[in-house]
């Protein structure tokens, strides 16, 4: 379990937390008030999921007993797997999702659809959806990678960009439709930092200073792929990766902006691997 001290947060102030779930993806968002969880990692076994293994944890050590929404930003497993058991034992104000979530508990929150133009606001920090469009949602040909809700957070003291596991084709949709709104100082790399995304035509168009690589140990996909490191490496970003850093966490604070804390470098062990360049 990963136990840090809650940070008490004002108003246009945030905390995000990029959990290190293996090769998967979960993110919280913590404003003043409010908790968001970007996707809840993967189900390892019949038995086993991240959820219930590591976010859940997560939450409690941060004194958090309930999100005020979850989002799954599509349905590969790495990203859903957890929900379920989340949605089990954990209160949930509304569900959002690019897909239509499976009724498997009694009480299933309130759900939603992601599509581009929805935001909201919680303790001055700003929530935008960027995509899919709603129109995207019959066309068969995209693929469930290209559905995955793009939600852009902005705080008084910088914004993230959550991506899920869009790929290039999706890439292009969202720079000839929102390439003005994608600016932000974090990044959670498209797609685990395959191939088939971050394309430099986004790259540039994000402009991140710090980009995150959520992905398992000597996972079998090789993510991250070295060129698309060095496609954010050449535009001068600092990268980081879950496998080597363990759980990310970075502050949107007025004492700290954009302030990034590994926990495998402020919390290292003996017999952790040495990885660090700096």
């Amino acid at each position: 379990m990963m136990m840090t001290k809650p940070l008490a947060l004002s108003q246009g102030e945030m905390q995000v937390a990029v959990l290190d779930v293996g090769q998967g993806l979960a993110v919280v968002i913590k404003t003043a008030k409010h908790v968001m969880l970007y996707d809840a990692g993967p189900k390892y076994n019949q038995e086993k999921n991240a959820g219930i293994s590591i976010v859940m944890p997560y939450l409690f050590s941060q004194g958090i007993q309930q999100l005020s929404a979850l989002v799954v930003s599509h349905e590969d497993s790495d990203h859903s797997g957890g929900a379920a058991a989340i949605l089990a034992k954990m209160p949930v104000a509304w569900l959002m999702s690019s897909y239509d979530f499976p009724q498997t508990i009694q009480t299933m929150p309130q759900q939603l659809k992601c599509y581009a133009g929805q935001s909201w606001v919680w303790d001055a920090v700003r929530f935008d959806v960027l995509y899919p469009s709603k129109a995207s949602k019959q066309d068969a040909d995209v693929k469930d990678n290209n559905r995955s809700c793009v939600i852009k957070v902005t705080s008084r003291y910088g914004a993230v960009l959550l991506t899920g596991d869009i790929e290039k084709r999706a890439e292009q949709v969202l720079l000839a439709r929102q390439a003005s709104r994608l600016k932000s100082g974090v990044l959670i790399a498209p797609h685990h930092g395959s191939k088939t995304s971050s394309s430099k035509a986004l790259i540039d168009a994000v402009a991140a200073k710090y980009v995150v690589f959520t992905v398992g140990y000597l996972n079998r996909f090789k993510h991250p792929q070295p060129i698309v490191v060095s496609r954010y490496l050449e535009v001068g970003a600092t990268t980081y990766r879950s496998d080597y850093d363990g759980a990310i966490l970075i502050d949107f604070t007025e004492q700290n902006p954009m302030h990034v804390n590994r926990w495998r470098r402020s919390h290292a062990k003996y017999w952790h691997d040495q990885f660090y360049q700096d």
